[in-house]
């Protein structure tokens, strides 16, 4: 007789049948059934299980089971936790020791299938982390042998006033007009102030390079192109100014190094 919709102990008979438990002439009516019967409701759920059990090898397979079926087992699992005799919970004609192995079945499912997902999120998140250092590798290989060329001049700056103990180093890419700047053990100032890089040409007034504040660590580092028309440099230097930075550099200087 073909069923026309899932009920519970469609399901649970399908679930047995997929885990191996049930008992031989029991199985062999339910194959007659599947077969003969043509029951695409008995026959599409057999699948799902057997689907969720044949994905459970713990080898990180490509697809999880569809949370459909995972849903199924995991009502299957509450319901089975919920009944309180073995005797009265089992399904008509299931001897109990096949009730209890199929529900045995079911929960080992459930956890598997829950630790085979956190296993391939964490493989996934492990991956990706990998992939993100070998690319931040690479550019560090890429950043030093690029500034131990030959083209590259390095400016030293030193710090000034109230803050002596402060230092930069900028490497100026002459060829690619770029300076790539480090500065270290500069105090941040506070929020309605900022600190201004500047080029110091031999000829004409200041132009600001950038504004910046340093971390809590007292380090900051920037790419910052040179341009084209500002001429021969003279000096480079770093002042405090009001937040966003001034049109022209007051003193004192912050860090201060000649070229």
């Amino acid at each position: 007789m073909k069923h026309l919709e899932l009920t519970a102990e469609l399901q649970e008979s399908a679930s047995i049948y997929a885990a191996g438990a049930m008992p031989e002439d029991e199985r062999k009516r339910y194959v007659r059934h599947l077969e003969e019967d043509g029951c695409d409701v008995c026959r599409s759920e057999v699948l799902a299980f057997q689907s969720a059990i044949q994905s459970l090898a713990l080898n990180l397979p490509e697809q999880d089971p569809s949370p459909t079926v995972k849903m199924r087992l995991m009502a299957q699992a509450e319901l089975s936790a919920s009944r309180r005799g073995l005797e009265s919970a089992r399904p008509r004609g299931t001897p109990w020791l096949a009730w209890l192995i199929a529900t045995a079945s079911t929960t080992a499912l459930i956890a598997i299938l829950v630790v085979n997902s956190n296993l391939r999120q964490s493989v996934n998140s492990l991956t990706s982390r990998v992939a993100e250092l070998e690319s931040q590798m690479l550019g560090q290989r890429t950043r030093l042998a690029a500034l131990t060329s030959t083209q590259f001049r390095v400016i030293d700056l030193a710090g000034q006033g109230t803050t002596p103990g402060a230092a930069a180093r900028v490497f100026w890419n002459v060829r690619e007009k770029q300076w790539l700047v480090y500065v270290s053990d500069l105090p941040p100032v506070s929020s309605d102030r900022s600190y201004q890089l500047w080029f110091v040409p031999k000829d004409g007034a200041p132009v600001s390079a950038l504004v910046f504040n340093t971390g809590s660590d007292g380090s900051m580092m920037a790419e910052i192109p040179v341009p084209a028309n500002l001429g021969e440099l003279k000096a480079t230097a770093v002042t405090t100014e009001q937040a966003g930075g001034a049109p022209t550099p007051h003193l004192p200087f912050a860090l201060l190094g000649s070229l």
